[in-house]
């Protein structure tokens, strides 16, 4: 809406007619108020969230901030007074320690047999559950169970299932099965003690990846499998060239979530094996917690966890450019 304006002309003395616009005082004025009530409004808006970027400042940013600085230096927080800045030196010395190698050879290795199991039976599972078939709601509720028990509480479980003596899965591999030569220490043999923590997480994230493949699933259009059966496309050709290619996001979702849950392993390893036997369990943020509070060598924890952090950033930017959804 434009404002009512007169206009007064005058010649100057080069004798040039000037113009000025003349406002009424009542717009004016109201100008003036819309102004002070949107600054009334920032200012108000920034007050509500003042408290949240403070907390935010205070238990995140800061300690992200401080902890990296510590990566930087040498300190050993029982006998050191203060940290002394040491620059890259710590992250140097990762490629040369041979524990820290073991630590990030075992963190592979679980990432690599746990990401593809997760992936294939989250899908398998939703795609059970979004079929027709009846009695799914129990079984629904079966998977999705293990997403309330912690995984330490998990971890204690499954060490008593997986005990060699009172056991239960060498009970029914020998009394129920028929198959006494598979008995084992599954824990204290380095052979399946990282396989038997990969079974624990498992049964404790399968259940959250199924719900992410759930709701893909639901967003798909109905029209589109209508029209497919119209066509005469059969239920394995349904799957191969409608559904999968619909779950793009749902697969860059659970694939960048699962990625970051195998790399930063730790409740279950800590509570079932301690990175035993030997350092066939032990894994990165294990081994970053042990240099902390076992060797009191802080920098150099913060330095691994910094690795850590930053190999599954990559890792899941990486596979999000791969499974980036198609704009329509």
């Amino acid at each position: 809406m434009t404002a009512p304006t007169a206009s007064k002309e005058w010649y100057d003395v080069s004798g040039v007619v000037s113009v000025q616009r003349v406002y009424p005082q009542g717009y004016v004025t109201l100008r003036k108020r819309r102004r002070a009530r949107r600054v009334k409004d920032i200012i108000t808006s920034w007050l509500f969230i003042l408290p949240a970027m403070v907390l935010l400042a205070a238990f995140l940013l800061y300690p992200l901030l401080s902890s990296f600085y510590l990566s930087l230096t040498d300190y050993n927080f029982v006998y050191s007074p203060k940290p002394e800045f040491s620059g890259l030196s710590n992250f140097v010395k990762l490629a040369r320690d041979s524990y820290f190698v073991t630590a990030f050879r075992n963190t592979l290795q679980y990432t690599v047999v746990f990401f593809p199991l997760l992936v294939i039976l989250a899908l398998l599972l939703a795609l059970l559950l979004n079929s027709k078939v009846k009695g799914t709601g129990i079984f629904q509720t079966a998977i999705l169970l293990p997403i309330v028990v912690p995984l330490s509480l998990a971890g204690v479980m499954f060490t008593w299932i997986f005990s060699e003596d009172f056991g239960i899965l060498n009970h029914l591999l020998a009394n129920v099965f028929g198959l006494p030569g598979l008995r084992r220490f599954w824990l204290g043999d380095p052979a399946t003690a990282m396989y038997s923590l990969t079974a624990v997480g498992l049964w404790k994230y399968t259940g959250f990846a199924v719900i992410l493949f759930l709701a893909g699933l639901k967003a798909i259009p109905g029209d589109i499998y209508e029209a497919a059966k119209v066509d005469g496309v059969s239920p394995w050709q349904s799957l191969v060239y409608v559904t999968l290619p619909n779950l793009r996001g749902s697969f860059a979702l659970v694939g960048a979530w699962g990625i970051i849950q195998a790399i930063k392993v730790y409740d279950q390893v800590v509570v079932m094996t301690n990175g035993g036997p030997g350092n066939s369990t032990l894994v990165l943020y294990l081994y970053a917690w042990k240099n902390a509070f076992e060797f009191f060598e802080m920098g150099y924890a913060e330095a691994i966890a910094y690795f850590t952090g930053a190999l599954a950033f990559v890792i899941s930017i990486l596979f999000n450019l791969v499974l980036k959804p198609e704009k329509r």
